[in-house]
């Protein structure tokens, strides 16, 4: 039997997930900007702190990730969410799959515990359940919006773009592979300024890990990412059927 309250913490949260966690998620290797160049000084897990720089690796670029990126043909992964929130004693776990394709569409389908698609989608987000559909159109819910924008400019490696919302700085991550990094995002303008603390990700090459959305309230949500394919392309009968949302109509 599925708690109730968790199923409306589920639903109210399904949104900033996909927004500001997860999903993104794979794309999310764009890079820092300016601040490229300076190591990441914030405190890590544990696990993750632990591993010394001992690459002699040279540390990626913002330019040279964003351009990788840009090219891609499309990206689709599944991921683990844990979302730990003060209201609740023990986290939300969600498992599924995302999915991009550029230059703007990106869903997120849960599949575990309950069902239900996050889809971005030029003006619109979409958000499906088994209670039905709800559709939030950008132009007329600015804050939103910009939390959409950021993200999805994240995924099509828009580096103006980037730069404008975010301060950033990135660290070599050898322990991660051949090409591992540590990305540090911190919002810069409103409203985000106002919810998220930091974002960090990490990834391996064009291949994202795991990325962790630490908000001003204290909550916490890690994605990790698993079975990554960033050269994913997308037919159109896939298309038809993978970006679109679940729910009653």
């Amino acid at each position: 039997m599925t708690c109730s309250r968790c199923c409306t913490v589920n639903r109210m949260t399904s949104t900033r997930s996909l927004i500001a966690s997860a999903s993104a998620m794979l794309l999310l290797l764009s890079e820092a900007s300016a601040a490229s160049a300076a190591p990441v000084s914030e405190a890590r897990p544990a696990a993750q702190e632990a591993a010394p720089v001992t690459s002699s690796a040279p540390l990626p670029t913002l330019e040279g990730l964003l351009r990788r990126f840009a090219a891609m043909p499309g990206l689709s992964a599944r991921f683990r969410e844990e979302k730990h929130m003060a209201l609740l004693a023990a986290p939300l776990i969600n498992e599924g799959t995302i999915h991009f394709s550029p230059p703007g569409r990106l869903v997120r389908h849960t599949t575990a515990p309950m069902r239900s698609s996050v889809l971005i989608d030029g003006e619109r987000l979409l958000f499906g359940d088994a209670r039905g559909i709800e559709v939030i159109r950008l132009r007329e819910n600015p804050a939103i919006a910009l939390f959409v924008a950021s993200f999805v400019k994240i995924f099509a490696g828009d580096e103006a773009a980037l730069t404008s919302m975010y301060s950033m700085s990135i660290a070599a991550r050898p322990e991660l592979g051949a090409e591992g990094w540590g990305l540090t995002l911190r919002p810069r303008v409103a409203p985000m300024d106002t919810i998220v603390a930091r974002i960090e990700i990490a990834g391996d090459g064009v291949v994202v890990r795991e990325m962790r959305v630490v908000e001003l309230s204290g909550d916490e949500t890690l994605t990790t990412f698993f079975e990554v394919n960033p050269a994913r392309s997308f037919s159109a009968e896939e298309a038809a059927a993978l970006f679109q949302v679940e729910g009653r109509r």
